[in-house]
């Protein structure tokens, strides 16, 4: 268990990846923006998603580098690795994360003056931070900090897969609408660190390096040794089912309508906590400081190739670093998001919008803006094109398409497009796609004045 902790921990910046949407919230013809503005509501009487194809999301967020910025090609054989033209580049705080939801089942039900629905969701999320002087030392080395302390293990992950059980509910009331949707979780595996803190102080002399770590790593949903031996070790279908580990959150929002072209609204989302109990296994270290002679980096590589050999790398850090385990409960925060946004109708068909997002990373807030311009072509199609200015990844460029045929409802929104031409090149990347049943058509008194 641990080896795999703290290879988790020292090899997460170069293959971790977090949760946004901003085109999606402009969109209420969709059901499933609900989920990420509570106000929104759809014209459909009746919207059913179906099991796992009603949405499927991805999102991704790099604050410090591409991989073109890491990986260069020289000619079509040979790929140059350049480490240090990207470290010099990142700032003295990053941020890197992913997230995917999948939707088990939905479905709405929506009248003139209100709506009520309930959904099923499955969600993974992971976000970290971590700082420019941790990749600096390993790739540099002490030599640059002689006589210095630097703290490489600021740092901080919060990883979680977790089921989510929400109702959604919206209310207008004269020129306002209201939008709440209170959501039961249930953990499956988190990893969480509390407290990372890793302090080297080199000797000007001798190199010799004097370490103070002080880490609290929590975790929940790994089976170690002793489980295993117990008979504890949990299979992919108690993993799915487990109910353990609760949790409760709340997206709030509201809508006012200024005129008939103009409304404004804001909220916020993910509010709330996961308690986690089953399966625990928490791991903390210092303070407590311990001096060695530092890592000569190229005896782990394996043999005369540039693979690098992660055991022997978390063997020597495990040596070092000791751990003490315990197996206390622990209470997660959800990643909540606050957002402000307004929209112009500048007739039937076409809607300019404004959006101001911030959303949290463990140590720092992510900001956006989004301009969006929606175009209702007719009762069969509508689309969007969006651009979102974000932090350190300014060139967005968003599209929304959404398709009717028959009862069927098909759509596909993404915050930037471009990544899908060039990935590699791109520090931001969202989408939602899926297929609804959206059936019969909501009263409300803009309907009511084009039957007339």
């Amino acid at each position: 268990m641990r080896n795999y902790l703290l290879f988790f921990l020292f090899a997460i910046p170069l293959f971790s990846q977090a949760q946004d949407t901003y085109t999606l919230k402009f969109l209420p013809q969709i059901n499933q923006s609900q989920w990420a503005n509570a106000s929104n509501q759809t014209d459909a009487k009746i919207t059913i998603g179906l099991p796992l194809i009603s949405n499927f999301s991805f999102q991704f967020y790099n604050s410090g580098f591409t991989y073109h910025d890491l990986f260069q090609r020289v000619d079509n054989n040979t790929v140059a690795i350049h480490p240090s033209d990207f470290i010099n580049h990142l700032k003295d705080n990053n941020i890197i994360g992913i997230g995917a939801t999948v939707a088990i089942f939905s479905i709405n039900i929506a009248q003139p003056d209100y709506s009520v629905g309930f959904s099923i969701n499955d969600k993974i999320d992971a976000r970290f931070n971590y700082p420019k002087d941790l990749l600096k030392f390993f790739w540099y080395g002490n030599g640059a900090y002689l006589g210095q302390t630097v703290n490489i293990g600021n740092m901080a992950l919060n990883a979680s897969w977790y089921r989510e059980y929400a109702l959604h509910a919206t209310k207008n009331y004269e020129k306002w609408t209201f939008g709440i949707s209170p959501k039961l979780l249930f953990g499956k595996v988190n990893i969480n660190t509390k407290q990372s803190s890793l302090q080297l102080y080199t000797a000007p002399d001798f190199y010799d390096i004097t370490a103070n770590p002080k880490m609290n790593v929590q975790t929940s949903g790994f089976s170690d040794s002793a489980d295993r031996a117990t008979g504890g070790n949990q299979s992919f279908s108690q993993y799915f089912f487990d109910s353990k580990n609760r949790g409760l959150g709340i997206d709030l929002s509201a809508k006012y309508q200024l005129n008939k072209q103009v409304s404004i609204s804001g909220g916020i989302n993910n509010l709330g906590y996961i308690k986690w109990q089953n399966h625990v296994h928490n791991f903390t270290a210092g303070p407590s400081a311990f001096s060695f002679d530092g890592f000569d980096i190229s005896s782990y590589f394996q043999g005369d190739t540039n693979i690098l050999s992660t055991s022997k790398l978390v063997d020597s850090v495990k040596n070092l670093i000791k751990f003490q385990k315990n197996s206390s409960s622990y209470t997660t925060p959800l990643p909540y998001e606050l957002y402000a946004m307004g929209n112009y109708q500048l007739n039937d068909r076409h809607t300019l919008g404004l959006l101001l997002d911030a959303q949290r990373f463990n140590q720092s807030m992510v900001l956006a803006g989004t301009v969006c311009y929606q175009i209702n072509l007719n009762k069969y199609f509508t689309g969007a094109l969006s651009y979102t200015a974000k932090t350190d990844a300014y060139f967005n460029l968003g599209i929304g398409l959404i398709a009717h045929v028959g009862p069927i409802q098909i759509y596909f929104v993404a915050d930037n497009w471009w990544a899908s031409i060039e990935p590699l090149d791109s520090k931001n990347v969202n989408l939602s796609t899926g297929i609804n049943l959206a059936i019969g058509q909501r009263k409300t008194a803009k309907t009511e004045n084009r039957a007339d």
